[in-house]
């Protein structure tokens, strides 16, 4: 029979194995500020987290932003097929809803802006719009062109009418000069007018599309919607590739994390690190009971 006495050594090896790595596992955070008898420093306060905070918040911000949130390491998986699939399937849902969407353009973008910044976003295309169409139109080419075209109109009606080949071959001996003077009169009218024709004729188509169902702005536009699905997949692939470096360069993923982390008081952050590790320190103190176990029985059956 096994003697009560047998089991004590073990039964208080336990407690104290458990007790020890639990004291130890408390030590690593507490006392959170360093503690003094007089002007005697007690060793060992702080504890260990909060002594070595700012070497830890150092550590942990170069191992994040080269290992965890470097441009590669977030380039591969922002460009992995599973991604881009994700970003494919997302766009066609995108899509699908638009083509089945009641609403008007403006009451869609109402949704994301305040009226003040969709009237600002109009306006702003309005004068883009127009400001790239009236460069066109005053080019002096256009004033030749649309002149050209007068006298070669003017040229077939003569030689359709009753004076035919001869009223023809009159005009032709005023043509370069009716050419000229008509071409500068249209690049003159379009110099003085290009604005007030073309800005009046965007305002109102711009609010023509902004006021029509998104539904009957897509309908049938299939092989726009998948062209338009290609450029922006591209463009996101060149903003992976070509920008994220610069972004995280600019951010600074490193200081960041260090800031935070030094932000953070030592309350917070032992609360933070008990929940990603409340399995393992649990696990910690078991192992330190089973080791005290096995150390007493080893003891009493050596002393027995």
């Amino acid at each position: 029979m096994i003697s009560w006495t047998f089991l004590i050594g073990p039964a208080v090896g336990g407690v104290i194995g458990g007790l020890t790595n639990k004291v130890a596992i408390k030590m690593l955070f507490r006392p959170y500020n360093p503690k003094y008898i007089g002007k005697i420093h007690i060793p060992l306060t702080p504890g260990i987290i909060p002594k070595e905070k700012e070497r830890i918040a150092t550590a942990i911000g170069g191992v994040v932003s080269e290992n965890l949130l470097s441009s590669e390491v977030l380039g591969r998986n922002l460009l992995s097929s599973d991604m881009t699939e994700k970003i494919g399937r997302g766009l066609d849902g995108f899509f699908a809803r638009m083509q089945q969407e009641p609403r008007s353009l403006r009451e869609f973008a109402l949704q994301y802006l305040s009226p003040e910044e969709l009237q600002r976003l109009t306006q702003h295309a309005e004068q883009d719009i127009t400001h790239t169409l009236c460069a066109k139109l005053t080019d002096k080419a256009i004033g030749d062109k649309v002149a050209e075209m007068v006298i070669e109109q003017v040229m077939e009606r003569l030689e359709q009418s009753v004076l035919g080949r001869l009223g023809a071959a009159v005009f032709e001996l005023m043509r370069d000069a009716a050419k000229a003077k008509l071409a500068e009169n249209i690049n003159e009218m379009l110099h003085n007018n290009a604005d007030e024709m073309v800005g009046g004729m965007i305002h109102s188509e711009l609010n023509d599309l902004l006021e029509k169902p998104i539904s009957q702005l897509t309908a049938g536009k299939e092989a726009l919607l998948e062209q338009a699905k290609g450029s922006i997949m591209k463009a996101y692939s060149t903003l992976v590739s070509d920008s994220l470096p610069k972004i995280l360069a600019t951010v600074n993923i490193q200081h960041v994390i260090e800031e935070r982390i030094k932000e953070m008081d030592m309350k917070e952050t032992e609360a933070v690190i008990i929940s990603v590790m409340d399995k393992e320190l649990k696990a910690l103190v078991w192992f330190g009971v089973l080791l005290g176990f096995i150390m007493g029985f080893v003891t009493s059956f050596m002393n027995a």
